[in-house]
């Protein structure tokens, strides 16, 4: 399937204990890099298995996580690839291969502490603008409502 042709790409990553993690556009080209899984794409994945030692997409997304919540700085938060690990761990979903024609495209992660990992769930939304961050939190909680009970009960409550 060819990727269809987006205006924007953002990068939104909530979590009801940390609040917004991230939010912020990416350049087309990461998108392209990541549906062709080309020579790019692979350099990233080499570079962050190596960072993570984790080689599982979604295991260096959780690792991206943990050192986000751990960071003993918010400029060495920052500098945690957490774009990149998104797009590399959504290229790796079944969902990847529906991505809808829409002017923007948004890719959303929520997650949560699980004992001593993370919860994820990944969207990936089209729509005709980027969704602005402080939509995320009514995000969160419209799909927690959304779950079935048993799910739902283990999503926690928002605190940020």
């Amino acid at each position: 399937m060819a990727l269809p042709d987006y205006s924007t790409v953002s990068i939104l990553s909530y979590s009801p204990i940390a609040g917004v993690r991230r939010a912020t556009g990416v350049p087309i080209k990461l998108l392209k890099d990541a549906d062709e899984r080309n020579a790019v794409f692979s350099a990233d994945a080499t570079q962050l298995t190596s960072l993570t030692k984790q080689p599982d997409p979604k295991l260096r997304l959780v690792f991206g996580l943990w050192a986000m919540d751990n960071a003993p700085s918010p400029d060495l938060r920052d500098r945690i690839p957490l774009e990149v690990m998104i797009i590399h761990y959504v290229r790796s979903l079944p969902t990847w291969s529906m991505l809808s024609k829409a002017p923007a495209l948004n890719i959303i992660t929520l997650d949560w502490p699980v004992g001593d990992s993370y919860e994820l769930r990944a969207f990936l939304i089209g729509g005709d603008a980027p969704m602005p961050p402080e939509q995320l939190r009514y995000f969160y909680e419209q799909q927690k409502g959304l779950y079935r009970p048993e799910v739902a009960d283990l999503m926690p409550e928002v605190k940020k």
